[in-house]
């Protein structure tokens, strides 16, 4: 008898998923009515993950932060009703709306050092899917979120029975992703192309004694701080938000971003020679290629003579295809520009000479 092989691509990642794998996997497990628990590092991303699964859903977000409600914001309030001769409860405003139309019931840090009485109201919300006396709507769906318990936030244990009755997932931390989301966002292209630079270890980074460390919420506070603040001050932000010691290590690396002149390589046309000196080092490579794409994927539009720059830019001696391929991926998101780049005699010669490498340049009939 033959065992069956199992497909490495479909199995289970017991570390946790990467958010566009996670992203289809709740999806399908809401789809099917089914409540979701959706545990990760501090600021990793659950969150966001489920605001952008309620927009998807097309479902209003009902966002409830267990550790930070009373029992009764949950279960609601008893109160005698002397005509009935009974008690009867009052429920939350949140659980009206959530029984009179359908909605996403987000029940973050479920596990964030809750009482009994927090996890009992959890548990009649999950498993009788309703608050008191008042059912929810069949359509409305459940997903909770809580912290590892290898991380250093108070994590208390929730009952076998409440386990038992979430689908349950890892989400770990995705460079890539957050690098698209990042860019969607419109975050600061120096703290985006340090993380594309340097990926997930950069990316987050259990904390080392600082109360500030790197995660992907974090950054995202980092790069919302600098949009407006004195370049002096980027140091100290950084330090504030990521801890000191990947504050060091990114302020090198925006030192290097910052000394790029694109305003000589786009508008005089000079060159840099990827092959000796300084140019040859990957890192300086890789900023000078963010700091171009960043440029160009903002510019409104561009001279003649600019346009060709970039052409020229781009041939640089010893400037691997690599950095080419992702130079025009940051200038894609600018459509006039690269309309403008297609245009180009010298620029469809240089797709030619890559469109074997990469499709991504043009289309083959262009």
């Amino acid at each position: 008898m033959t065992t069956p092989r199992t497909d490495e691509r479909l199995a289970p990642a017991p570390e946790g998923y990467r958010w566009p794998e996670l992203h289809r996997l709740v999806s399908t497990c809401l789809h099917a009515g089914l409540p979701v628990l959706l545990r990760g590092h501090p600021g990793v991303g659950k969150s966001a993950l489920a605001a952008r699964l309620a927009d998807d859903l097309g479902l209003p977000l009902i966002d409830i932060r267990l550790a930070q409600r009373d029992p009764a914001d949950l279960c609601g309030v008893w109160f005698p009703d002397r005509d009935a001769a009974v008690l009867s409860v009052y429920p939350p405003r949140w659980a009206i709306a959530a029984a009179e139309r359908p909605a996403l019931i987000f029940l973050d840090e479920i596990n964030a050092a809750v009482t009994k009485l927090h996890q009992a109201a959890a548990y009649q919300l999950v498993l009788e899917r309703r608050v008191g006396e008042l059912r929810l709507h069949p359509e409305t769906l459940i997903l909770a979120a809580g912290n590892l318990q290898d991380d250093e936030a108070i994590v208390t244990p929730l009952s076998s029975a409440l386990n038992n009755r979430f689908v349950h997932f890892v989400l770990r931390p995705d460079a890539p992703a957050w690098v698209a989301w990042a860019r969607d966002a419109g975050l600061h292209p120096v703290v985006v192309a340090y993380i594309e630079r340097h990926g997930v270890d950069a990316l987050y980074a259990p904390a080392e004694g600082e109360p500030a460390f790197p995660t992907p919420r974090a950054w995202e506070m980092l790069s919302r701080a600098m949009a407006d603040a004195d370049a002096r001050d980027h140091r100290r932000l950084a330090a504030a938000c990521v801890g000191v010691r990947a504050a060091e290590r990114f302020y090198a690396w925006q030192r290097v971003f910052e000394s790029v002149r694109v305003d000589r390589l786009i508008g005089r046309g000079e060159t840099i020679d990827f092959q000796t000196g300084r140019g040859a080092d990957p890192s300086f490579a890789y900023a000078v290629i963010h700091a171009v794409g960043a440029f160009l994927a903002e510019a409104r539009s561009l001279s003649a003579s600019e346009v060709a720059n970039v052409v020229r830019f781009l041939r640089s001696p010893g400037l691997d295809p690599e950095y080419v391929f992702l130079c025009l991926r940051l200038v894609r998101r600018n459509a006039d520009v690269f309309t403008q780049l297609r245009g180009l005699s010298s620029f469809r010669d240089l797709a030619r000479d890559l469109v074997g490498l990469h499709p991504l340049v043009v289309e083959r009939r262009a």
